[in-house]
């Protein structure tokens, strides 16, 4: 038994099982208890069918910082897509521009989550990342009403900081200066 256990820890998460039961669900827009059973079935299955490396993504993540990650990530889509559709439904004159910001960290999975957060706000789009380096290019929609180049540049590392402080570990924090 201490085999099929061992077996099944190297290919199984809990998170993994939750999610996939979550989108199973969604799928389904039901939460019936037969809708639930099948939704664990299938995230156990394909778990087991399908094996994904252990990123250990999850395991410095911190509950409080995250749902600041979360609520001012959901603010500033609002406000951009707001400013974004006041331009266009007015006409006013904007000026776009490429931005470069210097990340303070260069892990990959920091840089991901961060890139992909500025992406997904409105008005503004990666259009280079520099793993190596730790710097990403920016094009922003209406660089003035952003705060030109060093608000744009200002608001990135703020994101940054707030990826780092949900999920990185404190060693990293402490390597690139960042305080709880």
């Amino acid at each position: 038994m201490s085999r099929v256990r061992a077996f099944a820890s190297k290919r199984m998460s809990l998170f993994m099982t939750l999610w996939l039961l979550v989108l199973w669900t969604l799928l389904f827009a039901k939460f019936e208890p037969l809708v639930l059973l099948s939704g664990l079935l299938v995230a156990l299955f394909i778990q087991l069918a399908f094996p994904l490396p252990r990123s250990g993504f999850f395991a410095h993540f911190r509950l409080r910082q995250g749902l600041v990650l979360a609520g001012v990530f959901l603010v500033d889509m609002v406000k951009a897509a707001v400013h974004v559709a006041k331009v266009v439904v007015t006409g006013r004159d904007y000026e776009c521009g490429v931005v470069r910001i210097d990340l303070r960290s260069s892990a990959d999975i920091t840089m991901a989550v961060t890139a992909a957060m500025i992406n997904l706000v409105p008005g503004t789009i990666v259009v280079e990342v520099k793993r190596r380096e730790g710097i990403i290019y920016l094009h922003v929609f209406d660089l003035e009403a952003q705060g030109d180049i060093e608000g744009v540049r200002v608001a990135s590392l703020a994101q940054e900081e707030r990826v780092l402080k949900a999920l990185a570990s404190a060693q990293t924090l402490e390597d690139v200066g960042v305080n709880l």
